[in-house]
């Protein structure tokens, strides 16, 4: 039985902000702190108001930088020109301060560069590839948002992003509050901009967007069937829709329907949690056939089960042959904020089971995604690292 239906979940997010705000805080005794957790959460006060400040210039970019702007107002271009300074300026505390905490199991095995990154972002806005300015800034959201949200210190409070410029749209104030994993707000702000029937035929590629980031904090965030179930079905009743639209959503509701009728928290090793990624990659593939979006039910149900596995303690040829399919699946969620992109997944397979037949083939899978990637550089000196890595 689910905890919450998602027509209740969308309308108990209205007050989600006041509640938590009026909420008193309660002292429990039995949580004290012995020194060493004390001494962790020292620190992370510590580095708070740099993270602070960090997070408020992120959110600046994710509002003035856009991946499909071709020519942006020099106003524009001189804030995000110092805005990047700014976080480039930060970026080294921050640096040395993510890796201190304790992080989901992708990013232990990564190299992410953050003053280099940020540095790349400069070059690549300078040179007018907003495209891939902005791709780099969203794998930077990913990899800090993760890390953060992932910490063991209860005490470190979320990091505050601004509120969105008012003069957003709502499709553009569901991506922001997407990239920095406030999905409850981006819940409303896709719901707002389906509402309108005339937009969702006059925009169908940002309908497929908004409906497939609905999807992504139903599956990958709630992990919940029934609710899942619950918002495509509402979405079939709110036509009219182009005939491909439709078929979509008929799809989806298949996938979603056969995975309500599957048993609840079944206790399976990770051997059998692969066997079933397996199973449900392989099907997301065959729709995926049919044409973007078609699919990604399935692929999304994949990506759940790998990222169980990688939380596990199983052995390390199962985690590298966990983050291959996690690549192979992620490549068809690219343009979602559903958490980490394939070089990424390919990358920890490498790392952590170098100089094996799995390193190899991640290796390969790498290679043949960047070919088809047209808005990635890729960083040479990190791919030479790869392969060798890779190679015995």
């Amino acid at each position: 039985m689910r905890e919450i239906s998602y027509g209740l979940s969308v309308l108990l997010s209205i007050g989600l902000v006041w509640r938590l705000e009026a909420l008193p805080a309660k002292k429990d005794p039995s949580k004290e702190l012995i020194p060493s957790q004390k001494a962790q959460t020292d620190q992370s006060q510590s580095v708070r108001p740099t993270m602070q400040k960090y997070s408020e210039n992120v959110g600046i970019l994710l509002q003035n930088m856009r991946g499909f702007e071709e020519n942006p107002s020099p106003e524009k271009k001189v804030k995000v020109l110092a805005t990047l300074k700014i976080l480039k300026g930060l970026s080294h505390n921050v640096q040395a301060s993510l890796a201190n905490y304790e992080v989901d199991p992708v990013m232990k095995s990564l190299s992410l560069d953050l003053p280099q990154q940020f540095a790349r972002i400069e070059t690549a806005y300078e040179g007018r590839r907003f495209d891939y300015a902005y791709f780099l800034l969203r794998q930077t959201t990913q990899y800090c948002i993760a890390c953060h949200a992932s910490s063991s210190i209860k005490q470190s409070a979320p990091l505050s992003f601004p509120q969105p410029i008012a003069h957003l749209s709502d499709m553009e104030k569901a991506e922001y509050f997407g990239a920095t994993r406030q999905h409850e707000q981006a819940m409303l702000a896709y719901e707002h901009f389906l509402a309108d029937k005339e937009l969702q035929i006059a925009e169908a590629d940002l309908w497929l967007k908004a409906m497939s980031n609905l999807l992504a904090i139903t599956i990958r965030i709630r992990n919940d069937a029934a609710m899942t179930l619950e918002m495509i079905s509402a979405r079939l009743e709110k036509g009219p829709y182009l005939p491909r639209q439709m078929e979509l959503l008929q799809t989806w509701r298949n996938s979603a329907k056969q995975w309500s009728l599957e048993p609840l928290k079944q206790q399976r090793s990770s051997e059998e949690l692969l066997l079933k990624a397996e199973t449900l990659l392989d099907s997301g593939r065959s729709l995926a056939l049919k044409g973007v979006g078609f699919g990604i039910v399935d692929l999304m149900r994949a990506m759940n089960l790998l990222n169980e596995i990688n939380m596990s303690q199983t052995s390390l040829k199962v985690k590298a042959k966990a983050y291959l399919l996690s690549g192979r699946a992620s490549e068809y969620l690219n343009d979602l904020f559903v958490w980490m992109h394939p070089e990424t997944y390919y990358e920890a397979c490498i790392r952590i089971h170098s100089q094996t037949r799995d390193a190899k083939e991640c290796l390969k899978a790498l290679e043949e995604y960047q070919k088809g990637v047209k808005y990635q550089i890729i960083d040479p000196e990190k791919f030479l690292i790869l392969r060798s890595l890779a190679s015995n």
